[in-house]
């Protein structure tokens, strides 16, 4: 009985106003009964521009971010986002920063929380908010509905409180408190707006449980927008009071500043209210952050970059309890460690590369296709919005100081480690960010049933003759390559001229075979003469004129370390902007057996289609092997036979089997393996930036083997060859351009 995984999805509990409060607590919260004062004693009443920037900043993102939450709404927020854009390894690396930062955004919450208590009752700062952390863990761990309910009250009461507060504080402004506005110069707005930047991480701790929204098409940007946009006149509100009222060296030394400016209006109620918002509003923050933070361990669990232990759902509460228990113990732990300030920058660095990340995937997605992104929101000032956000946020991380950058890159360095070593052959999604960019997500484009058009440069009558076979074989439409070389010193007009006065000998010889080459009935044929300075190049250009799928042409050893451009191989290898067959060897007349070295990745694949269309003209059986190394995991193991067998059952054939060899050797497995009627079948190295033309292990295969070898070549149009291809063509338009002036 074939066992069937299940899918573990989240309730949809969450409306409108219980979204917006997610968002809007988690900003409103700490950030506004804390860091005023640290802001003011860094920049003056100048701080007050700051919060404006990053509510700008935030504003721009979160409408980047409302276009994707509804193009794909899922747990996990900005790490969905940005791994599905980039890749898996891009999404191990956001996803254990994002985490990351918003625990100590959390850990900063509770240690605002505890000072504000510490107001009233003089109990250890480090007591309550360890004591904070445990009880708001337990609420989180029995629903996000229950804390959602809890959310919405306090964000209520702190809307009303600080209301009230800024229209109090308004009377009581000492105007020249406001002079000089900008006491410690302009660059330290801009390092006071990196401080309080961690304020404005909620937009992100919303989208991550967009997937608990109702209605997430209509709700989330309303949600985001609203909250970013009330969040920002409560800051400079609040920010325009306590810069009126509180002195420079004030506000250097209070831990609570809306308490203090309280104290100046002369309301005792007032004073017991404020406190009481503070509490509200760190525990808001810590809330929120536990609540979204331990969606990102679920969503990579998902996806295989963490442990599937972390996506075990309550079979009672319907929360992912587990990925919670590990983010509040840890968001407690970072109290005992670091101070306000501190947690503040850890929180808001890593955020400020998530808000430009978010920004350029919403630029990718506009220009490539990604089936499951279908957003019910478009941003009607793309890509203005997006480019207003990412210079934005690149301007503030110079500002944030050694230790957060060095966090920062610590995070970059151990996410990229982490996936290499843990997640790399397991975790989704499988394509990268190079994928991406190339607008080829999808392995193979080329289907095995799809009409395949090829080209063969025809060049020498004894030799060319296995290439049109081969091509014959795995195309249905032909078109041959007759290129006559030129004379840089001869015009190609008056050289075409004199050749149709003139015929040479070996062009009619050359047209002959290519009419008298064995052709599959229903094969379409085209011959074509092309007159060019480079063989190469003429190639190259037919090519893409033509729009083929494939090149076929013959084997040329490559110097590794010093590939050659002198010979035509090499430079359709280095410049093709087109598939490539290379047959090392002689077509065989008989083939009994196609043997297909296999690993899975795009041109393994591609070779298993060229041997289903040979195997369908030539009745030859196909063998797909698969090396791996004896001391690989058991359940590497039991997939890689699985994806094998499942590719035997879609065939529904005799003629295909699969072989798993396990060997320290891939090289010897494969050559091992080649019989004397077999044709062996290999995908080049998928790798993107190879130091030569080919990869390792084919070269060495296709030099060693006493039997034809097929090598298949995708095209990449990032990888090294590519680069070269756009690098060369500039070179070859700017010559013939000077050319053309002399």
């Amino acid at each position: 009985m074939v066992t069937i995984k299940p899918k573990e999805r989240l309730g949809r509990s969450l409306g409108f106003f219980e979204t917006f409060a997610i968002g809007t607590g988690t900003m409103i919260g700490a950030g506004i009964f804390i860091l005023p004062g640290i802001a003011i004693s860094n920049a003056g009443p100048a701080a007050i521009i700051s919060f404006i920037l990053g509510g700008l900043i935030s504003m721009v993102t979160a409408i980047s971010l409302a276009e994707l939450a509804t193009g794909m709404p899922h747990a996990g927020g900005s790490y969905y986002f940005i791994s599905r854009t980039m890749g898996a390894g891009f999404g191990a690396v956001i996803g254990l920063g994002s985490w990351l930062a918003l625990l100590f955004k959390g850990s900063f919450a509770l240690v605002g929380l505890a000072d504000y208590f510490f107001v009233l009752f003089p109990i250890p700062i480090l007591i309550t908010a360890v004591v904070a952390g445990l009880l708001l863990l337990v609420i989180n761990y029995y629903g996000s509905k229950n804390s959602a309910t809890f959310q919405n009250f306090i964000v209520l009461f702190l809307l009303i409180i600080l209301t009230v507060f800024i229209i109090k504080g308004f009377f009581i402004l000492d105007n020249g408190k406001f002079t000089p506005f900008v006491p410690f110069g302009n660059s330290s707005i801009i390092a006071t707006t990196g401080l309080i930047f961690i304020s404005y991480l909620g937009i992100v701790e919303l989208t991550a449980i967009s997937e608990e929204v109702k209605e997430p098409s209509k709700n989330i940007p309303r949600a985001l927008i609203a909250s970013v946009g009330t969040v920002t006149l409560i800051y400079v509100g609040v920010m325009i009071v306590i810069a009126g009222t509180l002195t420079p060296e004030q506000s250097i030394f209070t831990n609570t500043p809306l308490v203090d400016v309280t104290v100046m209006i002369g309301s005792d109620i007032g004073k017991i209210m404020i406190i009481i918002a503070g509490l509200f509003a760190t525990v808001s923050t810590a809330n929120a952050a536990i609540l979204s933070s331990s969606r990102f361990p679920f969503a990579m669990g998902r996806d295989k970059l963490m442990p599937e232990w972390f996506v075990d759902i309550h079979h009672r509460y319907d929360t992912p309890y587990r990925a919670i228990l590990v983010t509040g113990i840890v968001m407690i732990l970072l109290v005992l460690v670091f101070n306000v300030e501190q947690l503040a920058r850890l929180g808001g660095t890593f955020n400020i590369l998530i808000f430009v990340l978010i920004n350029i995937s919403v630029i990718i997605l506009r220009y490539r296709s990604l089936e499951e992104y279908k957003p019910t929101f478009k941003d009607p000032f793309f890509p203005y919005t997006q480019i207003i956000g990412i210079v934005g946020s690149l301007i503030l991380l110079p500002s944030m100081g050694t230790l957060p950058l060095v966090f920062t890159l610590g995070i970059v360095a151990f996410g990229g480690i982490w996936y290499k070593y843990y997640g790399a052959d397991k975790a989704f999604p499988k394509y990268n960010l190079f994928d991406m960019l190339e607008n080829n997500i999808h392995p193979v484009p080329v289907a095995a049933d799809s009409k395949m058009k090829v080209l063969v440069p025809i060049a020498n009558p004894e030799h060319e003759l296995d290439l049109l076979q081969l091509a014959d074989n795995i195309g249905d439409e032909i078109i041959g390559l007759n290129v006559i070389r030129i004379p840089n010193q001869t015009s190609l007009t008056a050289a075409r001229d004199a050749f149709h006065a003139n015929k040479n000998i070996m062009e009619n010889i050359l047209k002959e075979k290519f009419d008298d080459f064995p052709i599959i009935v229903g094969h379409k044929r085209e011959y074509i003469i092309a007159f060019d300075h480079s063989v190469a190049n003429s190639i190259i250009e037919q090519a893409e004129i033509e729009n083929v799928d494939f090149i076929v042409i013959g084997w040329h050893e490559v110097n590794r370390l010093h590939p050659s451009m002198g010979n035509v191989a090499n430079k359709v290898l280095a410049l093709a902007k087109n598939n490539i067959v290379m047959l090392n060897g002689y077509f065989p007349k008989k083939i009994e057996k196609i043997i297909v070295a296999y690993n899975s990745k795009d041109n393994s694949r591609y070779g298993l289609i060229l041997a289903k269309r040979l195997s369908k003209n030539t009745g030859a059986k196909i063998h797909i092997l698969r090396v791996i190394k004896p001391n690989a995991e058991e359940e590497k193991k039991r997939k890689i036979r699985s994806e094998l067998k499942q590719i035997i059952e879609d065939e529904k054939t005799q003629l295909i089997s699969y072989e798993v060899k396990e060997h320290y050797s891939v090289e010897s497995a494969i050559l091992g393996s080649i019989g004397q009627d077999d044709l062996l079948i290999i995908g080049d190295s998928s790798q993107r930036f190879n130091i030569s033309l080919l990869g390792m292990l084919p070269y060495n295969i296709a030099k060693r083997s006493n039997r034809p070898v097929l090598i298949v070549k995708g095209y990449k149009p990032l990888s090294r060859e590519g680069i070269s291809n756009v690098i060369m063509k500039k070179i070859m338009k700017i010559a013939h351009r000077k050319k053309e002036g002399q």
